[in-house]
This record gives C-alpha cells, structure tokens and sequence, in this order.
C-alpha cells in the first residue's frame, strides 16, 4: 500500500521524504511524509554540488587538529575522527557503539552518571554551542583535560538525533595555568610577607594596592586603606610638608631614600625611608607609581644615639688633644733634658771609666785595691750603657734618629762582633760561634750599619748576661732578590740561656720591660729589646723571639739590604773572614803567648834604658814614637819584628799583658 503511494507521487513528478521513527513515549508507529516539488532540470548540478559540499566536510573532519566525535542521545558513539583515534589509541570501528563516557573517555564507573548528566544537559538547551570542560583517561594513568565545543544536530523535521561534540586538549595548558598560579600565590607570599612595605598610588595619590607588612606597622586593615587614603593620610603633618614639596617633582622623577614620618592607627609615629618609581603606558601617560618603604626607627633611634656620643666624644677629643699637646710638650722638655743630662754625665763617666782602665792596669796597684778598681770600672761601665739607652730611646721618641748609610761587608760586621765578644765569652767558658761562615762569604751592602750593629750587640750582650753555660751563636741567613736591589737578611742569636716564660714574650720588647727572671738575674733598665725592636722597625724590619725555660731563647729579625753593584778593592781587602769560633780564639791566644815570649827574649836581651824605653812608651801609648825606636834598632830578632808589627796593627791587648807580665821596677 505504501510503496504504491509513493510510487504514484514520484509518477506526479513530487519528490518526498519519508521519516519513519519510533515513539518511545507514546510507543507508537507513525509515517510521516514530507513532500515537496522539485525541478528535475537541475537535480545533476544540485548534486554535484551537495557532493563538493560532503567532500570538503570529509576533508576538514579527517584533517583537523581537534578531536570530533558524533554520538547519539544514548551516548553511543557513531563515529571518531582520525585525530580521536590517534588521542584516544583506538581504532574508528571499534569505537563505533561503545560508550562515549564508559569506553572512550574511560571515566570510573562511580562517576560516569556525574560526566553523563552533564553531557545530557545539552540536550536541554539544543539551540546553543555548549562548552564543557572534564577529564579523561588514555590507558590507566594518564590523565588529560579536555575543553568541547558541543552541538546538537537535528533531522530535517527539527528533532535532535545526535550531537557533534569537538574538544581540544588543553593538559599543558592546564598545568601552565596551575605553574602560574603557584608562581602568583609565592610572588603574592614574598609581597605581603617581605620585611619591608609595598605600595601603590595612583595619578591622585590614592593608595591602590598595599602589602601585608606595611598594614602590621600601621595597624589598619587592606579595606581601611585601599581606595580610600591617599598617602598623604599616612603621614604627620611635619612629613606631610616635605612630602607635597616632593610631589612637585613627582611622578617625573623617581624618589630614593626619602625620610618620612609615618602616622599609626592608634597616633603613635614611626620613621621610614621610602624609594619610588613610576610607570608610564606606551603614550608616555603616567599610570601608577610603585614604592617600596622600610622602617627605619631603630636607625633613627641609633643615629639619635650616634650623634649625642659624637658630641661626647668631639668634647673629649677637645680635651684628649690638649693632653696630648701637653704630653708632647712635656716629653719634648723630657727629651731635651734627657739629651742634655745624658750629654753631662757621659763626660765625667768617660773620664772614670778611663782612669779604672790605667789604675787596672797599673803595675804598682795594690791586689788590695785591684777588686775596687775592678768594681769602679764595671759600674762606670754599666752606667754609661745606661745613659746610652736612655739617649737612644729620647732620640727615637722625639723623632730625631737618621739613617747614616755607609758600605761594608757581612765579614766586616762579624769580625767586629767576635773581637768584640769573644774574649768575654771565653772568660765565661762559653762556646761563641758563627753557624754556616760560607753564607756571608762574598756578601756586600749599603746600609746603616752603625744601627744594625747595636742591635747585635744589644741582643749578644743579653745572650752573655743570661747564658751561664753551653753556647751562643750567630747565624746570618740571605734570601737574596735578584728582581729587586736588596736583599732580605735574617740575623739570628741563639743561646742556652735561662729562657723566658710563654706570658712574658709578648712584652718582652717594650721599655722599661723586664721578665722576672731577667730583673732578679742582673741589673738593667729594660730598654735594650726596645730599642732594638725600634732600630729594627725604622730599618724597614722586624723581630721576633721564641724561647723555653732551662732550655735557652732565640731572637731573629730580618731587614732589607741594599746590594752593592760595584765593589772597592779596599771593602774586599777587609772582608777575608778569619776567625768564627772561640775555640780557634784558644789557639790564636796559644799562638800570640808564643810571641810574647819572642818579645819578652827580645827585651830581655836589650839595653836596661832602651827597655824601660820601649815599655814606658807602651803605657802611655805614644805608638808613633816606638815605631821610630823599634825602626832605628838594627836586629833581625824575631821579636822585635813580632813587636813592630803588634804596634802597627795596635794589638793593644797583647801590648798591656806585655806590660803586665814585665818586672814593675824596669
């Protein structure tokens, strides 16, 4: 019956359409036809074009970026595109029928009603593009967000009969959002939680935004304030003065440091130093000012305190100073006296000192009398270091020492050392050596060296007083500079003395400073290390000690040399090192008592007057007019020649002993 009406209409020349469908409500068949008059003529073009038309919807829904899907009001899918088999891992044919929520998003069963009821809520609203935006899974741990564009389509009679739903996966997106939102909320954490206050003003001076800690120090809350004071409100009246003087230069300007006073809640003030900045949009308009404030109270606090100790101390500067101009006056009257008082007593001291030696020396004195003269000249002795000292140590302090340079050798320096000590180091039966002689073999320099000699002497002196037995040596070590024009050379005195304790070292080389041993062992002033650690320090050195109690000390300090380029022939003559040790003294002292007896033969063997010639000449030391009487003697007696040539080099030591071990009455 059917079939035949249709085939009568298509015989009228109608074209229909037939929409057969079930009613699930009223669960009743119904055909409903849809007729309408066509124009044969042009069916060809019309569908070639609707096929153009499909192609190019095919073309778009295989190749687009995006995942579409079409499935029906029972969410059962009718088909994926290929960008959906590729995202969800499944092929379109065996997509097709399965559950969209169960089976392709693969959403847990205890929350597909959730997902469905959403989805099921388009069909509510059949007329709009609804966007939604959930989870779903590929495999079973990853999870991705997709956003979809929703759309129902409808038949040709109006009735929705699937829906296209086209999504977007935006997981990185997501997680991008997610990343700044952390970033937000940790640069909104060190805003408001930063030890220092953040605000903003706009064109007016209202305050736009403000941080958590500069609402503490002021005590309001961000509703209080923001939108509602301008900065002005934050300020006393006095800040609010040299604030509206600022604002004239502002926004043009930015602001750095500026000293404001702030107004609490409650009235109470606090100090801050405010930095600002502005910000302009691309036209160049100001748009907001951005200012970043610190409380500076305590600053304040402490400049306050600051300032009142600079007054106290600036008025006792003003006094300290006419102290130390009185100190300086004084020490200058000190220094004058000490140079004159010293320069008085210096005369008569030589003049005892001199007179004991011709006593101590003089045959016809008493034994009785020769332990006074003994005493006289060792008190006169000591007496004069003393006064030495102290002239020494009135030069340093007033300033007044210079350098006199002159040339010698490191030979030169230690000759004159030994024949300087030597005899008194054996009369204490004490070993005196210089350690490694090669190494200032050859050694030639320009420099003070009047002022490094007394400080050997100084620190040799110390090591014969304090060494009772064992040894005491000088050792001279050179680290030589070839880029430079001098040398550092280190002197060091080593004995086996007494030692110095540990807690005494460090005052070992100021004035009028004595270890406890050293003032009970020997009289002194205590001025000798002090003079030697200036003389060192004014040299461009410096010095040091080490030392262990019963087992002996060690004093060293090292100076700049300057190297002498150019030799004289007579500084070479003079620095042939001879001896080093004393006990090479004891066989040079053998030797010279053979000579004496040379000597002793050859007076002997002489006229009676022309001995008690020759040695009256040897006690008044008139050694010009005994070489002439030596020269006019015609005698090749080894003797004389001996005794010649001790008057020429002025061996005065073996002339007095010559003297003394003579018969008084010749």
């Amino acid at each position: 019956m059917i079939d035949e009406f249709l085939a009568i209409l298509i015989a009228s020349g109608l074209l229909f359409a037939a929409y057969y469908y079930h009613n699930a409500y009223r669960r009743e068949k119904k055909l409903r036809l849809i007729l309408f008059r066509k124009n044969l003529s042009n069916s060809e073009e019309i569908e070639r074009t609707i096929r153009d038309k499909e192609k190019q919807y095919q073309d778009i829904y295989d190749t687009a970026n995006s995942i579409i899907i079409r499935w029906s009001p029972d969410f059962k899918i009718h088909s994926i595109n290929p960008y959906a088999e590729e995202f969800f891992q499944i092929g379109r044919e065996a997509a097709e029928g399965k559950d969209v929520v169960l089976d392709l998003f693969q959403i847990p069963f205890e929350k597909s009603n959730e997902v469905k009821s959403q989805l099921w809520n388009i069909f509510h609203r059949p007329e709009q593009n609804i966007r939604q935006e959930y989870d779903v899974f590929i495999g079973e741990n990853d999870k991705r967000t997709v956003t979809w564009s929703n759309r129902i389509l409808k038949n040709e009679f109006g009735y929705p009969y699937e829906v296209l739903s086209i999504g977007n996966d935006i997981t990185n997106r997501k997680i991008a959002e997610e990343n700044l939102m952390k970033s937000y909320e940790r640069i909104l954490d060190l805003y408001n939680n930063a030890p220092c206050g953040y605000h903003s003003l706009d064109k007016d001076h209202t305050i736009v935004s403000i941080n958590d800690t500069e609402l503490d120090w002021l005590g309001y809350a961000r509703e209080e304030i923001v939108g509602n004071f301008k900065f002005s409100d934050l300020l006393t009246e006095s800040s609010q003065d040299k604030y509206k003087l600022i604002t004239e230069s502002f926004p043009n300007e930015n602001l750095t440091g500026v000293e404001l006073e702030f107004l609490r809640k409650d009235k109470s003030t606090f100090f801050v130093s405010l930095n600002s900045t502005a910000t302009y949009d691309k036209t160049g308009n100001f748009v907001i000012s951005k200012s970043t404030v610190f409380d500076i109270t305590d600053r304040k606090i402490a400049e306050d305190k600051l300032n009142d100790y600079s007054q106290k101390i600036e008025l006792q500067n003003k006094r300290l100073q006419k102290a130390v101009e009185a100190a300086i006056k004084a020490n200058r009257s000190k220094s004058v006296f000490f140079s004159k008082i010293t320069h008085e007593l210096r005369t008569p001291l030589h003049a005892v000192i001199g007179f004991s030696q011709i006593l101590e020396k003089d045959p016809n004195l008493p034994n009785h009398l020769k332990g006074y003269v003994n005493s006289l000249y060792e008190n006169g002795v000591h007496l004069l270091g003393m006064i030495n000292d102290i002239l020494d140590l009135s030069k340093i302090e007033a300033g007044k020492m210079t350098e006199s340079r002159e040339r010698f050798s490191l030979v030169q320096l230690w000759d004159t050392l030994f024949s300087m000590f030597s005899y008194r180091f054996s009369e204490k039966s004490i070993s005196f050596e210089l350690l490694n002689p090669s190494a200032i073999d050859s050694c030639y320099y320009e420099a003070d060296l009047q002022k490094i000699r007394q400080i050997l002497v100084n620190l040799l002196g110390n090591a014969l007083k304090f060494t009772n037995q064992g040894a005491v040596s000088l050792e001279i070590k050179i680290q030589r500079s070839p880029e430079h024009s001098f040398d550092m050379v280190q002197f060091v005195v080593k004995d086996t003395g007494i030692g110095i304790p540990n807690d005494q070292l460090h005052s070992i080389f100021e004035a009028f400073q004595q270890t406890e041993q050293g003032s009970s062992y020997k009289e002194g002033t205590g001025l000798g290390l002090s003079i030697c650690h200036q003389l060192v320090e004014f040299l461009g050195g410096s010095i040091h000690v080490k030392s262990i109690i019963g087992e002996g000390s060690e004093f060293w300090f090292e100076i700049p040399l300057t190297r002498l380029e150019i030799i004289p022939g007579e500084l070479v003559q003079k620095s042939k090192i001879s001896l080093t040790h004393t006990k090479e003294l004891g066989e040079t002292m053998k030797l010279e008592e053979s000579e004496e007896e040379f000597v002793q033969t050859f007076l002997n063997t002489s006229a009676p007057a022309l001995k008690r010639e020759i040695l009256q000449l040897i006690r008044i030391q008139n050694f010009g007019q005994l070489v002439g009487v030596l020269d006019a003697i015609q005698t090749d007696d080894k003797g004389k020649k001996i005794l010649e040539q001790k008057v020429k080099n002025k061996k005065f030591k073996f002339l007095i002993d010559l003297v003394q071990s003579s018969n008084p009455l010749e």
